[in-house]
């Protein structure tokens, strides 16, 4: 009984936050596997999708992410050509700053870390890769009980990752 009664008295506590779950989903603008002095890639199947968590209140948000990002490449580098794939799961974390301009429409910015794992991966992977910072701006609208959030986001990764050589070079 007693716990229960700490449970509702803790639920009480959270009923009185603003918090919002949903899906994020998007594209990249540029390459995963980018400045890569081995050769020319080419790259498809491009996506970012997940669940994401935020607790909103009046003007700061904090926001966490898991997001699955799909990849595959084809590597052109002296006549030979090598195809590979991989996936990663990033997981930023962010706080987000509101300009109340309206009750509906709110534009922000944001900033926070962001951390990643590799899956099925054929990339060379260092320890710095897996950490990185993030920057972005959106306006959230407000429509009823929904949140809908179009958004521009940088991750700066802490090193670049690149395709591991399949075969060795022809003499």
């Amino acid at each position: 009984m007693k716990a229960l009664a700490l449970g509702l008295l803790l639920t009480a506590g959270l009923s009185a936050q603003h918090l919002g779950y949903g899906l994020l989903g998007g594209v990249p603008f540029d390459d995963v596997l980018s400045g890569s002095s081995i050769g020319t890639i080419a790259e498809s199947a491009k996506y970012a999708i997940g669940p994401m968590g935020e607790l909103r209140l009046p003007i700061v948000s904090v926001e966490a992410d898991a997001l699955y990002h799909g990849d595959s490449y084809a590597l052109q580098s002296n006549g030979v050509s090598t195809t590979g794939s991989g996936s990663t799961w990033q997981f930023p974390i962010v706080g987000k700053v509101k300009i109340p301009a309206t009750p509906i429409v709110k534009p922000y910015a944001e900033a926070g870390v962001a951390f990643r794992t590799f899956n099925r991966s054929s990339f060379q992977i260092d320890s710095n890769s897996k950490k990185g910072f993030v920057l972005g701006a959106g306006i959230d609208i407000h429509a009823i009980l929904l949140h809908i959030t179009p958004e521009l986001r940088y991750t700066r990764w802490g090193s670049q990752i690149g395709p591991l050589p399949s075969q060795p070079e022809p003499i």
